[in-house]
């Protein structure tokens, strides 16, 4: 099943490659336009319909199966997604965001309140697509398999991190994105396993992703085609070599900070589910 995954993953983009114009790759592979962010988290939809049918196929499951009872689902996604979106946005609301410049409106305001329909719609599949490969299939089955919640929950989450490592642009980058999404897995783990469903994971993993693609980013970064403020562009490979000069402290401090964040947001969708 993960031999097929990763073929549906990679091979999706790479098929992809053959047919589309060099500008409509690149918009796709860095999502710095509207329409490349949109096509970038859309595509994951193809994963996960051959994901969905191979699973039917070797374990006739049906992808409810996957997810657990729907309107308990729905009802337990819009309630985290609500909560951990509302706190992240509050965070990039105080963050100190001067050492970057000042932001500056990417889209116009009206126009952008159209585009975020589609966005979520996007996120939303790429989202599912993850937490049904992680939490809903490999998941389950290790935990009928083992009675180990470390078995069931941590090596779902250590795979979910490391597929993160490549987010980074240089090594130390990496490490910390990877201990991040493991943290997150983890989080995303515990709550599937508190609620029998995925739709607090779900909501959880898209308000994340819907905090940190539609509001802030910054300028020519990969994904930052739907975000509503734009900082001013910085060239990657200076602040990859400014965090190497620094390796130890910034990820000391970057794994520190990481964890407070995925903490927080654990409590804040345990705190909307009341468990």
């Amino acid at each position: 099943m993960a031999a097929i995954f990763a073929i549906a993953f990679i091979g999706t983009p790479f098929l992809l490659s053959m047919v589309l114009p060099l500008a409509a790759q690149t918009a796709l592979y860095e999502g710095t336009t509207v329409s490349g962010s949109l096509a970038q988290f859309g595509i994951f939809g193809i994963s996960a319909l051959i994901f969905v049918k191979a699973v039917r196929r070797y374990h006739g499951r049906g992808f409810w199966s996957l997810i657990g009872p729907y309107q308990t689902a729905w009802h337990h996604m819009r309630k985290v997604a609500v909560a951990v979106g509302l706190l992240l946005i509050l965070v990039q609301v105080v963050l100190p965001w001067g050492q970057w410049g000042e932001p500056s409106l990417a889209h116009n305001p009206l126009v952008w309140l159209m585009i975020v329909p589609l966005a979520l719609a996007a996120i939303l599949i790429q989202v599912i697509t993850e937490e049904i490969v992680f939490r809903g299939y490999l998941q389950q089955q290790l935990a009928c398999l083992s009675t180990s919640r470390w078995l069931w929950m941590g090596v779902p989450s250590i795979l979910f991190g490391a597929i993160h490592f490549w987010n980074g642009n240089s090594g130390p980058e990496g490490f910390v994105y990877a201990i991040w999404a493991g943290m997150l897995g983890a989080a995303c783990a515990d709550l599937t396993a508190r609620t029998g469903t995925l739709g607090a994971a779900i909501g959880l993993h898209l308000g994340t992703n819907v905090a940190a693609t539609l509001f802030v980013a910054v300028d020519e970064w990969p994904m930052s085609g739907l975000a509503l403020f734009l900082l001013p562009c910085v060239n990657a490979d200076e602040v990859s070599a400014e965090i190497a000069a620094i390796a130890g402290p910034w990820m000391t401090f970057s794994i520190l900070f990481s964890t407070l964040s995925v903490l927080t947001m654990w409590l804040a969708a345990r705190v909307a589910l009341r468990r």
